[in-house]
């Protein structure tokens, strides 16, 4: 079958070059978030506010068009598409996965360095539970291969049979810090987004730098994941999602 996108898996964005330093190749896969593709919801636990201030629309190449909102570019329209494929054939969309992850497989081996997979670049799917043609998620087709994502689903970094190749990090938001507390009590991470530079401490644990690479299973645990807005409407976010006051 032939490949409907020439790159699956972004490897140059400049958190996925990080990851060289640490021994990694890191390839993040975008696709348009939310509802923003026109074919259902693929950020299914996403905050009101998450949704204004989405790194997946408004901030990197994404964010460079006129009309913040209603503009287009060819970032945009790749995501869109990468969705919609996603949503209308689910069958051929992991099948062409798979087959770039096995290319970066090849390329990592090739470079000496490590491979880690981010599914989920700019949304919330539970590629865990998303089964391919073989009765495997992609996780267990590729059991010497890292993957790792954020997400606003408790129950998916709770869940005692995620594969353990699969390494998730909770993402606090303006409506679900109760979740968080639960998370950090279970011995797992949480993300936030400080918008006044990175505390010491929150919610009663250390916070990390997590500006140095994407690799979260490199993190210690339970800890705050410290992160920073990422385009203009994060910059000046007025829902509660950049938390501004510790």
């Amino acid at each position: 079958m032939k490949k409907q996108f020439k790159r699956f898996f972004s490897v140059d964005s400049p958190k996925a070059i990080k990851a060289s330093k640490y021994g990694y190749l890191n390839g993040i896969n975008y696709m348009a978030p939310h509802t923003t593709g026109g074919v259902g919801n693929l950020c299914p636990n996403a905050s009101e506010g998450c949704k204004s201030l989405c790194l997946g629309k408004y901030s990197g190449q994404a964010s460079f068009v006129k009309d913040l909102e209603n503009g287009t570019n060819s970032v945009r329209e790749s995501r869109i598409r990468k969705a919609q494929y996603f949503m209308n054939d689910r069958k051929a969309f992991l099948s062409e996965m798979t087959d770039h992850i096995k290319d970066l497989v090849k390329k990592s081996v090739k470079h000496d360095l490590k491979l880690c997979i981010r599914p989920n670049g700019s949304t919330d799917l539970a590629f865990e539970k998303i089964k391919t043609d073989s009765g495997k998620s992609i996780a267990e087709l590729f059991p010497n291969v890292q993957f790792v994502d954020y997400t606003k689903s408790m129950k998916r970094v709770l869940n005692p049979k995620r594969p353990s190749n699969y390494h998730l990090t909770f993402s606090l938001s303006e409506t679900n810090k109760a979740e968080a507390e639960k998370v950090l009590k279970a011995g797992f991470n949480v993300a936030v987004v400080f918008g006044n530079g990175m505390p010491d401490t929150f919610m009663g644990h250390k916070v990390i730098d997590g500006l140095k690479h994407d690799l979260r299973h490199l993190d210690p645990s339970p800890v705050i994941v410290g992160l920073e807005p990422k385009g203009k409407k994060a910059l000046e976010d007025k829902t509660g999602f950049v938390v501004r006051d510790y």
